[in-house]
C-alpha cells in the first residue's frame, strides 16, 4: 500500500510539472510523451496479488537492476505446444471442458550467476491472445491479468534458478493454436521498484534470406495431425509440398500442346489488365504502339492535370516518361458530360491505336482509371503496348481495403505505399481503423491525452503515463506512434489525388480502453489542480461502476460507459476536431465507422446506467437495448453533421431501423458457413448500404495456407488465399456452399429460402428484389502484424484478387436466385463448365500477376508473399508448380545451395524447395520433399 500511494503521488506530480512546462514553453504533445517516457516504469500494483501457492505477501524487491536486467539476458524462455487435441482438459469452474490446448513454457538458464535469485517479488509477464484457464507447475503459479497478458510468478518452493535445469509450467487454454505466428514475442521481467527489462530470448529476428520473422523462443510445430487439427472433428490437410502440388492446377504438357499453351500464356499476359475490364476489343493482334518516345496530353472539357497527375506519376514510375515539347505519343482525354444510361461512376473508354491513345469519360476519375489501365499494360521490359479498344466501369462502387493501424501501428509511409499500389488497381475506400483497445493513433487537438498517454505501450500495467504491453508490446517502439495532424491531412491529400476516400473509424463504445485510459489520465490531472468540471468534461468511466465481464479480446475495462452525458460530450469533440481536419485536407468526411461492435455485458452494475433504465422519460427500458441506444444517438450525431455511418452488422443489427438516419453503411463480417447470406438479407431489407467484409474471404489476417509458419488468425477461416478470394461471388454468397469448407474443412449448407419461427414471424428472407449490395472490402487486423514488412506480406498479392472482385463481375458466377433456394455439395447450380470457366480465367490471372505485376510492386518496394511452390516425384523426376505462375522455382543441394530447378536435375532426397520474387532478389520460405 505504501509502494503505491508513493506511486500515485509520483504520478500527479509528474503529470503537474509537466502540464505546468507545457504552459510555459508550449511544449509539443511529441515532447511531452517523450518526457514521460523517461519516468521510471513500475510494474501494474494490483497485479502483485497473492495468488495460489505464492508467498503470502509480495515485499520490495531485493534484487538489483543489475541483477534483473542479468536475468532477462540470460534467461531462456521457450514456448512448446502440445496439442489440439487434448484429452485431459481440466474442468473450468467445476464443468467438463471438451476441448483445449496444452503446451509448456521451459525456464533455463546456464549462468551460475542467477543461483542467487530466490525468493523475490519478481514477475514475468507475457501475452497470449486466448487465456489460460488452468496450468500446474511445481515452482511457479501462472495467472491471467488483462487482455492478453500473463503473469508467472514464484512460488515458496522456487529456491532460484539452478544452471542447466529446465523449469516447466503446465498450462491449458479453453481454445485451439494453429499458427505459431499467434505466441507473442517480448516476455518482460519486473520487480518493485526496479526498471522492467525485455527477455532477451523472446525477441524475434528476421532471417535475412527471406526478410520473415524467426521466433526463436516457439519450439517449432511438428506434430502436424495434433498441432493442425483443432478438434478430432477437423479433416483440414497440412499444405505440404505435396498437398500443394496437387491443389494447383498443372501445366505441364508435352509437344506440340506445351508450346500452344507457352504462346497462350504470353498472349493473357500481353494483354492482362488488373482488374479485368469490362469489354475489350483487339484490333490487330500483332501490333503493339511504341511509348519510348514518351508521351504528351492533350485535356478537353472539365479535366484538369492534377485530376490524372498520380496515374501519369506511375507511368514514369514504370518507365513511360512525360515529354514536355509534345512530341511522343498524344494521349487525347475528354470528359463527356453526356453519359449513356447504364455508365456507372468511373466509366472510361480507352482507344490505344498505332499513332496516339484516346480516351473519354464522363468524369475525372475515369480518365484516371484509363491511365491506370495502360499502365496494367505495361511490362517493366517493355515500352510497348497491344492496340485494343477497351470500355470499362466498375461492378461495386464501393472497393476498400481496411487497415488496423491501432493494434500495432503502421507509418505514414507504409500506408502512402498502400494508397498508391490501391489506386493502381483501382480501389477507391481506404478504411483508417485509428483506435482500439491497444493504441489510439491520431492526434486531436482539443485531446491531446489520446495520443500522449494512448499512442505508445510500455512495460507498466497501470496505465498511468502509457498502455499495458499487449499483444507483445513491450518492446514496441516501431510499432507504436500516431499519425500528427499534418501526417493525417497528408494522407488525405495523396489518397484525394488517387480518387481514394479516407474513411476513419475509432471504435466505440466497445474495442475502446486506450481512449477510456486517456480520458481516465485527463481526470486525474484536472483533479489534482481542483477543477472537478474540466476532470469530469469529457470522462467515460463510471468509477462506481462494479459490472464484471470479459470483452471478446478478454479485457475487463474496455467498453465506455454509454450512461454519461460526459460520453457525449467526447464523441462531439471527437467528431468535430475529426470533421475539421478533413475540410483542411480538402477532401470531407463523408463516412465515419462508429464501429458499434462487441459490448460484452458490460454497464449492468453501474449505477449510471442504473438510473437511465429506471427514469421513464428515457427510451431505454432494460440493460439489453443500451447498447442500441449509444448506436442511435451517435448515428444522429454524425448525420446531423452531414456525415454517413457505418458501423459492423453486429451492433447496428441491435438497433430499431426507425431510429437511425436514412443513410447507413453496414459492414457483414459475418463468415459464409454461419449464414453471413442471412447478415445480408437482414440488413438489405432495412435498405441499407451493405459491404460485403466477410472473414473467411476478405481477411488478410488470416493464414495463406494451412501451415503453422503461416501468419495470421483462424477462427473464421484456415486459409484465405488470392485463388480463394478470386473464386468470390459477392452476388450471391448462399452458392458457395457448393464448394466452400468450414474451418474443420467439413462441408455445410446455405438455405436462402424464406423462414418462420414458431409464432409466424420471418426470421429469414431472401433478398429484395433487384437489391446488390454496395461493394466489398479487405480487412487488414494487425494483433499479429507488427511491421510494415509483416503487413504487406498480408495484403499483397491478395489486394490484387480483391480489385478483381470489386471491379469486375465474372462471366462465370452464378445470378443471385431472389425466390430463394438451399445450396449445398449436391445442388450444382454452380456447374463443371462454370467451374472450368473460372479456373481457366484464374490461371490467366495468376499469369499476370506472376509475370507482369509483381516485378512492379518489386520495383515499388512492396514486401509481397511469396508462395511455396508445391512438388512432387514422378518417375524419379522433380515435379513443381506454384500458385503465381511465372515466379523462379529453386531447389537446395546436398551441399546447400540453391538452383534454379532449369539448371540441372535434382537427385537428392528429402529436397528443399522454394520461390523467389519476380526479380530474384528475396526468397520465399523454404518447404521439404521428401
Amino acid at each position: 500500500m505504501e509502494n503505491q500511494v508513493l506511486y500515485v503521488k509520483k504520478t500527479v506530480h509528474w503529470l503537474t510539472l509537466f502540464a505546468e512546462l507545457k504552459k510555459q514553453i508550449k511544449l509539443s504533445s511529441i515532447l511531452v510523451c517523450t518526457l514521460l517516457a523517461s519516468c521510471s516504469e513500475p510494474s501494474d500494483i494490483k497485479a502483485n496479488k497473492t495468488y495460489e501457492g505464492s508467498a503470502e505477501a509480495v515485499e520490495q524487491s531485493t534484487l538489483s537492476q543489475q541483477q534483473l536486467d542479468k536475468l532477462a539476458q540470460n534467461l531462456q524462455v521457450k514456448y512448446k505446444f502440445l496439442s489440439n487435441i487434448e484429452t485431459n482438459c481440466p474442468p473450468l469452474k467445476g464443468k467438463d471442458v471438451e476441448y483445449c490446448y496444452g503446451a509448456e513454457i521451459l525456464l533455463s538458464s546456464d549462468s551460475d550467476a542467477l543461483l542467487t535469485v530466490a525468493q523475490q517479488s519478481w514477475q514475468l509477464n507475457y501475452s497470449q491472445v486466448y487465456p489460460v484457464y488452468a496450468s500446474e507447475s511445481d515452482e511457479f503459479s501462472l495467472v491471467h491479468l488483462n487482455g492478453d497478458i500473463h503473469q508467472v510468478t514464484p512460488k515458496v518452493s522456487f529456491k532460484g534458478f539452478k544452471a542447466g535445469k529446465k523449469y516447466r509450467i503446465k498450462l491449458w487454454v479453453k481454445s485451439t493454436l494453429i499458427s505459431e505466428k499467434e505466441l507473442m514475442p517480448n516476455y518482460w521481467l519486473s520487480a518493485l521498484p526496479l526498471k522492467p527489462a525485455v527477455i532477451a530470448s523472446t525477441k524475434a529476428v528476421i532471417d535475412e534470406e527471406t526478410g520473415l520473422e524467426i521466433q526463436p523462443y516457439v519450439v517449432p510445430f511438428t506434430d502436424t495431425v495434433k498441432q493442425i487439427k483443432s478438434s478430432p472433428k477437423d479433416i483440414n490437410q497440412y499444405a505440404s509440398v505435396n498437398w500443394l502440388y496437387d491443389n494447383e492446377p498443372n501445366l505441364a504438357h508435352a509437344g506440340e500442346k506445351a508450346t500452344q499453351e507457352k504462346q497462350a500464356t504470353a498472349q493473357d499476359v500481353k494483354y492482362a489488365i488488373i482488374p479485368t475490364p469490362k469489354s475489350v476489343h483487339i484490333s490487330q493482334p500483332a501490333a503493339e504502339l511504341d511509348l519510348s518516345a514518351g508521351l504528351h496530353f492533350s485535356l478537353e472539357g472539365a479535366i484538369q492535370f492534377s485530376d490524372i497527375e498520380a496515374a501519369i506519376s506511375r507511368l514514369n514510375f514504370l518507365g513511360i516518361k512525360t515529354n514536355e515539347n509534345k512530341q511522343g505519343v498524344e494521349v487525347s482525354i475528354k470528359i463527356n458530360a453526356q453519359k449513356a444510361d447504364d455508365w456507372q461512376q468511373g466509366h472510361y473508354q480507352l482507344s490505344i491505336t498505332q499513332s496516339s491513345i484516346e480516351i473519354v469519360s464522363q468524369e475525372p476519375t475515369g480518365a484516371f482509371y484509363a491511365l491506370q489501365s495502360l499502365s496494367s499494360l505495361l511490362r517493366l521490359e517493355s515500352n510497348t503496348v497491344p492496340l485494343m479498344e477497351i470500355e470499362d466501369q466498375p461492378h461495386y462502387q464501393y472497393r476498400g481495403q481496411h487497415v488496423d493501424v491501432a493494434r500495432n501501428f503502421h507509418s505514414k509511409e507504409f500506408i502512402f505505399s498502400l494508397i498508391k499500389q490501391m489506386a493502381a488497381y483501382k480501389l477507391n475506400k481506404l478504411h483508417l481503423h485509428l483506435a482500439e483497445d491497444e493504441g489510439w493513433r491520431l492526434e486531436l487537438p482539443s485531446l491531446p491525452e489520446l495520443t500522449q498517454i494512448s499512442s505508445r505501450r510500455c512495460m507498466s500495467l497501470d496505465d498511468k503515463h502509457c498502455l499495458q504491453p499487449q499483444l507483445g508490446g513491450a518492446d514496441a517502439k516501431e510499432r507504436d506512434g500516431y499519425y500528427g495532424v499534418e501526417d493525417y491531412i497528408e494522407i488525405i491529400k495523396l489518397a484525394k489525388a488517387h480518387h481514394i476516400q479516407v474513411i476513419p473509424s475509432l471504435d466505440m463504445p466497445g474495442h475502446s480502453r486506450a481512449a477510456i485510459k486517456a480520458m481516465e489520465a485527463r481526470y486525474h490531472y484536472y483533479m489534482s489542480q481542483e477543477n472537478e468540471q474540466e476532470a469530469k468534461r469529457y470522462l467515460l468511466t463510471d468509477f462506481d461502476d462494479k459490472t464484471q465481464y470479459s470483452s471478446i479480446q478478454n479485457y475487463n475495462d474496455n467498453t465506455l460507459n454509454i450512461c454519461m452525458e460526459s460520453t457525449y460530450a467526447f464523441v462531439d469533440r471527437v467528431l468535430d476536431d475529426l470533421q475539421k481536419i478533413h475540410h483542411s485536407a480538402g477532401q470531407p468526411l463523408e463516412v465515419y465507422h462508429i464501429g458499434a461492435d462487441e459490448t460484452a455485458g458490460a454497464w449492468v452494475d453501474s449505477p449510471v446506467c442504473q438510473a437511465l433504465v429506471e427514469n421513464k422519460e428515457n427510451n431505454v427500458d432494460d440493460f439489453k437495448h443500451l447498447g442500441a441506444h449509444f448506436i442511435e444517438r451517435v448515428s444522429h450525431m454524425v448525420q446531423s453533421r452531414g456525415i454517413a455511418v457505418g458501423g459492423w452488422n453486429d451492433g447496428l443489427k441491435e438497433t430499431k431501423v426507425e431510429n437511425m438516419p436514412t443513410e447507413v453503411y453496414s459492414y457483414i463480417w459475418d463468415a459464409l458457413p454461419w449464414g453471413a447470406h442471412q447478415q445480408v438479407s437482414e440488413q438489405a431489407h432495412r435498405n441499407w448500404n451493405i459491404i460485403l467484409s466477410t472473414p473467411d474471404v476478405l481477411y488478410f489476417d488470416f493464414p495463406y495456407q494451412i501451415d503453422p509458419k503461416e501468419r495470421g488468425y483462424h477462427w473464421a477461416s484456415r486459409r484465405v488465399t488470392t485463388r480463394s478470394l478470386f473464386n468470390f461471388m459477392p452476388d450471391n454468397l448462399p452458392i458457395h456452399a457448393e464448394f466452400r469448407v468450414d474451418t474443420l474443412g467439413q462441408a455445410f449448407s446455405s438455405d436462402d429460402t424464406k423462414q418462420l419461427n414458431e409464432n409466424g414471424q420471418v426470421v429469414h428472407q431472401p433478398l429484395p428484389k433487384n437489391y446488390q449490395v454496395s461493394g466489398i472490402q479487405g480487412q487488414l487486423w494487425s494483433e499479429t502484424v507488427r511491421s510494415q514488412q509483416q503487413a504487406e506480406y498480408m495484403v499483397f498479392p491478395r489486394l490484387l484478387a480483391l480489385a478483381e472482385r470489386a471491379w469486375h463481375k465474372a462471366h462465370w458466377s452464378v445470378p443471385y436466385d431472389y425466390s430463394g433456394k438451399i445450396y449445398d455439395r449436391q445442388t450444382n447450380q454452380f456447374s463443371n463448365d462454370l467451374k472450368q470457366a473460372r479456373d481457366q480465367q484464374w490461371l490467366a490471372f495468376s499469369r499476370a500477376i506472376g509475370q507482369k505485376e509483381l516485378a512492379k510492386l518489386d520495383k515499388a518496394g512492396v514486401f509481397y508473399r511469396v508462395p511455396t511452390p508445391g512438388a512432387k516425384w514422378q518417375e524419379g523426376k522433380l515435379k513443381t508448380n506454384i500458385a503465381l505462375q511465372g515466379l523462379p522455382i529453386e531447389y537446395k543441394d546436398n551441399a546447400g545451395n540453391w538452383h534454379a530447378i532449369e539448371e540441372k536435375l535434382p537427385r537428392n532426397k528429402p529436397l528443399a524447395v522454394r520461390a523467389k520474387t519476380a526479380d530474384k532478389q528475396r526468397a520465399g520460405r523454404a518447404m521439404t520433399l521428401p
